[in-house]
């Protein structure tokens, strides 16, 4: 699959605003750039792919249960120590569910990592503190795009060439907040139609995995997908 930039695709994105040229009313790096990498990033929330999966390694700060990661991850998944892969759990289960550990666990110290949880996008809790710094391997989801500012035309667009028309569908309605009024309402059509893309894509990639992978009664085994239905 050929790789496509943000660049590749901004033309398209102002001859649909009606611009000419490389923007005048719009400028390419600092609102159609922008706009595409919010369709990119939608796109992916709405359609739960491509999951980029990376490794990276997070250094553990000591005495206190709360930790962060930078901005490279979307979400956390997993998390390694030289013992093998730590538990994970939620911070209601801390608080609530747990009979292991005291009301005062924000004070527990001890020599390795029995759990961590996740907190919002780039937050994360383990227990019990360390009494000094260690380093843990983590596996999450990685953002989507570059996260400097501005964003420059080399940004890649990690979909396949028939999805093109749906983040500029998108970009374009987005852009158009600028205008408001009657303007801005008309693209909801455009709108509509980016959303029954992206339901389209979603169906279409179901039925090309093998087995998906979501909370069920079989306690996060894989489950397959629903047959086709059958006039």
């Amino acid at each position: 699959m050929a790789t496509a930039t943000i660049g590749d695709l901004s033309p398209q994105v102002l001859a649909r605003l009606e611009e000419i040229g490389t923007g005048t009313f719009w400028t390419q790096q600092y609102e159609v750039f922008p706009a595409l990498v919010e369709a990119i990033s939608d796109l992916m929330l709405l359609v739960g792919r491509p999951t980029q999966v990376v490794q990276k390694i997070v250094t553990i700060q000591p005495n206190t249960p709360w930790q962060s990661v930078d901005g490279s991850l979307f979400c956390m998944t997993n998390m390694y120590s030289t013992q093998g892969e730590i538990y994970r759990l939620t911070q209601y289960d801390m608080d609530f569910t747990q009979i292991a550990w005291g009301s005062n666990w924000q004070d527990d110290v001890g020599p390795e990592i029995l759990q961590w949880w996740p907190l919002g996008f780039n937050k994360f809790g383990v227990h019990p503190s360390l009494p000094a710094s260690a380093q843990v391997q983590v596996t999450g989801i990685a953002i989507t795009t570059a996260l400097d500012w501005p964003y420059d035309a080399s940004v890649e667009v990690p979909f396949q060439q028939d999805v093109f028309a749906a983040l500029e569908m998108y970009a374009a309605h987005y852009a158009r907040i600028k205008e408001g009024g009657n303007e801005f309402f008309e693209t909801y059509d455009m709108y509509k139609t980016y959303l029954g893309l992206a339901q389209r894509l979603s169906e279409i990639s179901d039925r090309r995995d093998p087995s998906i992978f979501m909370f069920s009664k079989t306690l996060g085994g894989q489950v397959g997908i629903n047959p086709t239905t059958q006039r």
